[in-house]
């Protein structure tokens, strides 16, 4: 009990001068309908800019959640216009004047699966993806980001699973082709930085050009998927090919959610492959 009114001693000025504020300020607010007018509209605004900030630490929380449900959802979407496209096609229809794929691929499948790890500063760097054979993953799957831009191919997979080799590895290669003129060449990278890859054997009739795209071309993916930006190219020492730097799409520094993609067909291209090699 002493120690309460030694406390109350203490504080006692502070709560008689907030009483004071307090009546005086209550005062002024009945005082007219101006001052009540314009209490309440500065309260409104502190009230809603408290509500905002609340609001959008809410959703900065969510978006990982938020990003899921896109991510699965463009899975969806793809394998909906795969099966339009069959359809049209069994109807005897030309799916692209219909506007809905240039490439008329429709034996792919897109299965949405998260980044649970990754590395961009070695040499052979890897991205793990929460997905395995139990979601119907296998090796040799191509995996993009949901804005349709290479980041690599699945190497290995477990029940639950599935290790992807990036564009970031030394020993990662796959062909590509120049969007505005349709020559093709080899993309692979250098080790340099996360940031480009190269385009080689390129044909000297290609005249690359600064800003031109490369996409894949891959029996592995469709066509579309967005490998980078020529920044700038050289021909050889033997003047027989040119080699390109392109900036590369995706930001594999940021990777999250992505899409593997799975070629219903490759198995019997694969089988071809083999056939071909004995």
């Amino acid at each position: 009990m002493h120690r309460l009114i030694e406390f109350i001693k203490r504080i006692y000025v502070l709560v008689i001068f907030l009483l004071l504020e307090v009546g005086a300020l209550w005062s002024y607010a009945t005082s007219s309908s101006y001052a009540e007018a314009k209490i309440l509209s500065r309260t409104t605004i502190v009230g809603g800019a408290i509500s905002g900030t609340i609001t959008d630490i809410g959703h900065f929380f969510s978006l990982p959640d938020q990003n899921r449900r896109l991510t699965a959802r463009v899975a969806e979407l793809n394998e909906e216009l795969e099966s339009m496209e069959m359809q049209l096609l069994e109807m005897g229809m030309d799916s692209t004047a219909m506007g809905i794929y240039e490439d008329g691929d429709h034996h792919f499948r897109y299965h949405p699966a998260r980044v649970v790890s990754m590395t961009t500063n070695r040499k052979h760097n890897i991205v793990v993806l929460d997905r395995g054979t139990v979601d119907g993953i296998a090796r040799d799957m191509g995996v993009i980001t949901p804005d349709n831009e290479l980041v690599g191919y699945v190497v290995s997979c477990s029940e639950h699973y599935a290790v992807v080799m990036p564009m970031l590895n030394t020993d990662f290669s796959t062909g590509g082709r120049i969007v505005d003129n349709g020559h093709v060449c080899v993309i692979r990278w250098p080790g340099e930085t996360r940031y480009e890859v190269e385009a080689v054997e390129l044909s000297i009739y290609s005249e690359p050009k600064r800003g031109m795209d490369v996409e894949v071309r891959s029996e592995r993916l469709p066509v579309g998927i967005k490998v980078g930006t020529i920044q700038e190219y050289a021909l050889n020492t033997a003047k027989s090919a040119y080699s390109a730097k392109l900036r590369i799409a995706a930001d594999m520094a940021t990777l999250d959610n992505v899409l593997i993609v799975e070629n219903t067909h490759y198995g019997e291209i694969e089988e071809l492959m083999k056939q071909v090699e004995n």
